[in-house]
């Protein structure tokens, strides 16, 4: 993907255009939430968007809930660098 958008009719909205294909993860809780809750109710209820704009995200397991190796044409090698870029437009309707 390379654009995603986020308003709110009353604050205005965010554009984040991808200088090549990114991924983009958004939700109303904190990383820390998300460690903590073992079952989506035990989630608090935020008044913010978590906005994660990432290049590639690693494969989040294997083929079984077992704790298999996540298969490697979905992981990434943390041995390498990596750039992307991207712009960011806000617009306060």
């Amino acid at each position: 993907m390379r654009w995603f958008a986020l308003s709110n009719l009353e604050k205005g909205s965010l554009k984040v255009t991808g200088l090549q294909a990114l991924c983009f993860r958004a939700w109303p809780y904190t990383e820390e939430d998300l460690e903590k809750a073992q079952h989506p109710y035990e989630l608090p209820h935020r008044d913010f968007i978590n906005l994660n704009i990432d290049l590639n995200i690693h494969g989040v397991g294997g083929n079984d809930a077992w704790g298999a190796r996540t298969m490697d044409k979905y992981t990434i090698d943390g041995n390498q660098a990596y750039k992307y870029g991207f712009i960011l437009e806000y617009d306060a309707e």
